[in-house]
């Protein structure tokens, strides 16, 4: 290799379009990877650069696989120390690596790992010689997991000077993709009208830059939003423009959370059977992504509606479903209060239905 590799994040490639040399490598199972490294050309920094743009489009789609590969692959080019490329190329994979890795845990809920895996991320950049776009974009992933930990205020205080960052590097798809991480945190803290607005203006300016992921990922939030105001219409329609896109895309978390704003629409308009049957294949489709926190929120909330269906032993039997993925995952620190009282109930074959709507609204309206 005569140059440096691109350093900016790779246009993302479309399912089934992977290119030989990274599908080769994936189709070979791991324990053989190291022994044909030769064979598969894994050192190579092309190859790898395909191998990290194949990978980090399907974290939507696959994030287990991702995580999985993203793991093998760090500690491929860690351990031993390969030469990889002339210049600081081994270091910016392995922060690559740690970053896609990572990314794949926070969609898990794995947010003890992710945050190792940022670190990770963040100790491969900074050796390398200009680190300020990949250190940007570690930013980002740090910020979308504190909305997940309810640091609002943070993420409020943080994220336009993240934006700004962006926007001076050249980033423009990178500078709208922050601004979600802005109506995230309006939806979560009910001010829907402001978050309409924002997704509603990232919409815009994703279609002007062809952002495909970010047009459709707007579409799917708005269709939530729209749910959760009880507007049929609006949401109905912002479903129509988010599903072609994310079809196209084979973006599966996007597309069950618009079955997510559907199922939430449903139940505010008093269609209490349709929405239990919308939020389980909103459910069904995080569980084959290997999703299991979105699973176990969702648990709560149809466990909800089941009471109001006067299905009780149903609901009973959803949040006991729900709890243990709930504990081993620690997903709501700051509802173990209300954690602890449904627990109780439940010792008693009952729910206590004011803890379990406590419990339930830490998840069902974060997107």
């Amino acid at each position: 290799m005569t140059g440096r590799i691109i350093r900016f994040p790779q246009p993302a490639v479309l399912a089934g379009e992977a290119p030989a040399s990274a599908r080769r490598i994936l189709e070979t199972p791991m324990a053989e990877r190291a022994a044909r490294a030769e064979e598969l050309r894994i050192e190579e920094p092309e190859v790898l650069l395909e191998l990290a743009g194949t990978l980090r489009d399907r974290l939507e789609s696959a994030p287990v696989l991702v995580r999985d590969e993203m793991e093998w692959l760090y500690h491929f080019v860690r351990v031993p120390e390969r030469p990889i490329g002339l210049f600081d190329e081994r270091e910016y994979f392995l922060g690559e690596f740690a970053l896609i890795a990572g990314t794949a845990c926070r969609h898990l809920s794995r947010r003890d790992e992710s945050r190792l895996w940022f670190d990770r991320a963040e100790a491969g950049f900074r050796h390398t010689l200009n680190p300020v776009a990949d250190l940007s974009r570690l930013s980002y992933q740090r910020l979308a997991l504190r909305i997940e930990e309810r640091q609002l205020d943070v993420l409020l205080e943080l994220t336009p000077s993240l934006v700004q960052s962006f926007r001076k590097l050249g980033m423009p798809e990178d500078a709208l993709k922050a601004r979600f991480l802005e109506g995230l945190a309006l939806m979560e803290t009910a001010k829907l009208d402001e978050a309409v607005d924002v997704f509603a203006e990232i919409a815009r300016e994703a279609e002007r830059l062809g952002a495909a992921k970010l047009l459709g990922s707007a579409y799917a939030n708005l269709t939530h939003i729209h749910g959760m105001r009880g507007d049929a219409a609006r949401a109905i329609e912002a479903s129509r423009q988010a599903i072609p896109v994310l079809r196209r895309l084979d973006d599966r978390i996007a597309l069950a959370k618009v079955q997510w704003g559907l199922a939430v629409l449903l139940r505010e308009t008093g269609q209490t059977a349709a929405s239990v049957e919308a939020y389980r294949a909103a459910q069904a489709d995080f569980g084959q992504i290997g999703m299991r926190a979105d699973v176990a929120a969702l648990n709560l909330v149809i466990a909800d509606l089941l009471i109001e269906l006067g299905q009780d032993g149903a609901a009973l039997q959803s949040v006991l479903e729900a709890l243990p993925v709930i504990q081993e995952l620690q997903m709501v620190p700051e509802g173990m209060a209300a954690l602890q009282l449904l627990q109780e109930s439940l010792r008693e074959q009952r729910i206590d239905r004011p803890a379990l709507r406590e419990l339930h609204g830490f998840f069902q309206d974060l997107q």
